[in-house]
């Protein structure tokens, strides 16, 4: 028997970064996991509603609470950092302050929907460590990536604020380097592990959202990673597809192979990288080492 998980996709892996989707539903079939989407989801507005209206950002993600609610669950889980720290604060929020309350529950009510809680949002890795287990994911483990060293990135979304976040500390997080080391790689932890990696820049100040992306892969390489690994849809689009850019733009003769955690997870599973939807850079280097 499957175990049902609520499961909101986001607008990014529903769009462009369709590979941090296909990757996730493979692995979660073959952990007996079936992602049950959330019915008529909306995008959670992170990175712009919720600077242009609190009340706005806050009952956008109420409402996707509150259909994971009708649909008979008490957790949603989501492959994206962005969408999590938006669904928890605005929970968080709505609690907190009664002001808010009062006023998102007005616009909520003009769409005859009364949210009142009970449904808790988490990232998928969460659901894969705790509801899974390192020890199931490993027994599933075809073709173990022996001898990969595997830059272990967080972001900036995923661990702060950790009063609201809470899975594990902002300061010394493991989750990440958890599930690389079930797949026979090696983790390799490094200094910017935490640090935003440039997306939010890209529409206006894209020089420097090139930059913030290339410190993290100069902080990884510098550290002995071979490949990097990271847990975001957003940041997914930022450290994958830019890197021919950032080559341009540093004169850099180098780039790094980069990965959502679970396309990762389904090489070790034996996916091959096609299957996952990996891109060039991340094949090729693959195929050199013999995946």
């Amino acid at each position: 028997m499957k175990n049902e998980v609520a499961y909101y996709p986001g607008c990014a892996s529903h769009g462009i970064a369709k590979d941090v989707d296909i990757a996730t539903q493979l692995i979660a079939k073959d952990l007996n996991l079936e992602l049950v989407e959330v019915e008529d989801w909306n995008c959670c507005g992170g990175g712009f509603m919720d600077d242009k209206s609190e009340e706005i950002h806050t009952a956008l993600n109420l409402r996707n609470l509150n259909k994971v609610k009708n649909m008979g669950y008490d957790k949603m889980a989501t492959p994206c950092s962005v969408c999590l720290n938006s669904h928890r604060i605005a929970a968080d929020k709505y609690e907190k302050d009664p002001e808010l309350r009062e006023n998102v529950d007005e616009r909520l009510g003009r769409a005859n929907i009364k949210y009142e809680g009970g449904v808790d949002s988490e990232h998928f890795i969460w659901v894969l460590i705790q509801d899974v287990g390192i020890d199931n994911i490993k027994s599933h483990v075809k073709k173990p990536l022996t001898g990969i060293k595997v830059g272990t990135y967080y972001g900036c979304q995923l661990l702060r604020p950790s009063s609201v976040m809470g899975f594990e500390p902002a300061h010394n997080p493991h989750s990440v380097m958890d599930l690389v080391a079930a797949t026979g790689a090696t983790p390799v932890a490094f200094p910017m592990k935490a640090a935003c990696c440039g997306f939010p820049l890209m529409g206006s100040n894209p020089d420097v959202g090139l930059k913030m992306a290339n410190n993290i892969f100069t902080n990884a390489k510098g550290n002995g990673a071979e490949m990097l690994v990271h847990p975001c849809s957003l940041c997914h689009l930022q450290l994958d597809a830019t890197q021919l850019k950032i080559m341009d733009r540093f004169n850099q003769k180098w780039t790094m192979p980069t990965l959502y955690i679970t396309q990762l997870i389904g090489l070790s599973f034996g996916y091959t990288p096609e299957q996952l939807g990996l891109g060039k850079i991340a094949t090729n280097y693959l195929r050199s080492r013999g995946f």
